[in-house]
């Protein structure tokens, strides 16, 4: 064989492991071809040099469908949100069947109107929208008008609609809850004494399921371990820090710690100021770098990751096709991200 021999579409045809007609009808656009398909032209004719290739490219970029999305996330725990939207914005990259453009924005101020300012905002440039809120009845009324003028919108980690009759992507929040409550059950240092939680806010429905799952659980099957009011630190890193000082100094039985939302830095900022450490299970949400730090030095026992890589594909997926199934099906526009958790021995630096 002559080595030096320009590809033909023959060449890229046998490289991509389908026929010379597939690759000609890609090439000259001479009849429909599915863009998986188109795809995985484009990727043959590019490894074998095909003089084409660029054209390729440039004309099923041109048959694809092109949406902006637009993703509302909170503008606390900067890490991990900061994670969500990179793997967001290399899901969308990835994305083979459309052009995505993603616009990302971060709620500062809490206030329902100004929470409503920015989706309504988003709302007007944007195809469709994933958004971090909190349940309220004028957010809840806007998203409904927005839905209702043909813009999809998805419940980002929390649901937003306390029927949950809405799309939705994230962890079950339930589920996330009933787990603390399994590892607090196990790992604490004894079965009696009391368990702090950390909670962003009361109105986020998915903090409280969070909350009632661990609650449940413990009454269920550690009924000696008592939970204590909890705390809303607003997923404030400083606010974390300052009460989880204040629960450690307050509490002498204190066998747990539980961050059911945002700002577990804090806590781990607050025990590496101790000068002895607490036997504590101390549980936090969210892989972040910090956090995995903390994990191999012992400052925090265990955390419940929500795999952002997983999520941002999950989110893109469920945006496109929104776009053309917009009508609510619990069994397809519902998607749960299996949790993770991870310990000293499995948490990658």
């Amino acid at each position: 064989m002559n080595n030096n021999k320009r590809p033909t579409i023959a060449t890229v045809a046998a490289h991509a492991g389908l026929s010379v007609a597939t690759v000609d009808r890609v090439l000259n656009a001479r009849a429909p071809v599915n863009p998986e398909t188109a795809e995985q032209v484009f990727q043959a004719a590019e490894a074998v040099g095909y003089f084409a290739a660029r054209l390729i490219g440039q004309r099923i970029r041109e048959r694809r469908p092109s949406y902006r999305f637009g993703i509302l996330l909170l503008g606390t725990a900067q890490a991990f949100y900061g994670n969500v939207a990179t793997a967001i914005t290399e899901a969308a990259q990835r994305e083979s069947g459309a052009n995505l453009s993603v616009q990302f924005d971060y709620v500062l101020d809490r206030s329902p109107t100004a929470i409503i300012a920015q989706i309504e905002q988003l709302a007007v440039q944007c195809d469709g929208l994933a958004v971090v809120s909190f349940a309220h009845p004028l957010i809840n009324a806007a998203i409904a008008q927005i839905r209702h003028a043909g813009v999809p919108v998805i419940a980002l980690l929390s649901d937003i609609d306390e029927a949950a009759q809405e799309p939705y992507v994230g962890q079950d929040n339930h589920e996330v809850g009933r787990t603390m409550g399994w590892l607090v059950a196990h790992t604490a240092s004894a079965r009696k004494g009391s368990i702090g939680v950390l909670l962003g806010g009361h109105r986020f429905l998915g903090h409280q399921a969070r909350l009632e799952g661990l609650r449940g659980y413990l009454e269920e099957h550690a009924p000696g371990l008592r939970l204590l009011e909890a705390v809303i630190n607003l997923d404030n890193c400083d606010i974390t820090e300052e009460a989880t000082l204040e629960l450690l100094a307050r509490h002498e039985d204190l066998r747990a710690l539980c961050v059911v939302g945002g700002g577990g830095d804090g806590v781990i900022s607050a025990l590496s100021q101790l000068p002895k450490r607490p036997s504590l299970c101390c549980i936090l949400q969210e892989s972040t770098e910090l956090s995995r730090k903390a994990l191999a030095e012992g400052l925090v026992s265990l955390v419940i990751d929500s795999q952002p890589r997983l999520l941002g594909t999950a989110i893109v997926d469920l945006l496109i096709e929104l776009q053309s199934s917009p009508d609510f099906d619990p069994a397809r526009h519902r998607h749960y991200i299996p949790l993770q958790i991870l310990t000293s021995e499995n948490a990658r630096p």
